[in-house]
């Protein structure tokens, strides 16, 4: 019977993956993507499936790390998540996922793509790949700011909607140039507090 290894910490999607791959494969859980790699390296399996955020951080880790080992890098990943959107899409296939799908899942569905994947794997590809980059927006002065890290350019305006899309134009003509795009994957706003 083929192996396939699910990478999912929670524990209901556990229970719900059983049920849809029941009878098509002998399927090993993990909740963790240290042990998910340990186990990659010390047993055979015909597909990866993995949620997409974990405690530990994200599987493009995982799936950078298939891709680029001579024994796994053919093995069939499939990536399921909640957040899955066009941005997310297209950041897992671009990572080296073949394909995604977005919870909550349907059983048919899921069965229909676990079969595919043992049997007759296929990289899912998109017609315009999607990337999401983050800029942050303030209020100063009776002014508008956007400030791009990735393009480290700082926009004003009179209104938020001018300065975005003074920043859309920027990034869009960035993207037409090759400019990789989307290389932020974690930001957070720092305030200081400082005594003036």
């Amino acid at each position: 019977m083929k192996q396939v290894l699910y990478v999912e910490d929670s524990a209901t999607s556990q229970l719900l993956m059983r049920k849809y791959v029941s009878g098509l494969c002998e399927l090993t859980i993990t909740p963790s993507l240290r042990t998910a790699m340990s186990l990659l390296e010390s047993r055979t399996f015909d597909l990866l499936i993995a949620d997409f955020i974990f405690p530990e951080g994200d599987a493009t880790g995982l799936i950078q790390y298939v891709r680029s080992s001579t024994t796994l890098s053919a093995l069939p990943i499939l990536v399921v998540s909640s957040s899955l959107d066009a941005v997310l899409l297209s950041r897992v296939l671009k990572a080296g996922a073949n394909d995604g799908l977005c919870k909550p899942l349907k059983t048919s569905e899921v069965r229909s793509l676990v079969e595919q994947m043992l049997h007759a794997p296929f990289f899912r590809s998109l017609e315009h790949s999607m990337v999401g980059v983050c800029c942050f927006q303030w209020v100063a002065k009776g002014a508008v700011y956007q400030f791009c890290p990735e393009l480290k350019l700082t926009l004003s305006g009179p209104t938020k909607d001018e300065v975005t899309k003074q920043m859309l134009i920027a990034l869009q003509a960035k993207a037409k140039e090759g400019f990789e795009l989307g290389s932020i994957t974690h930001e957070a706003i720092a305030m200081h507090t400082i005594q003036s």
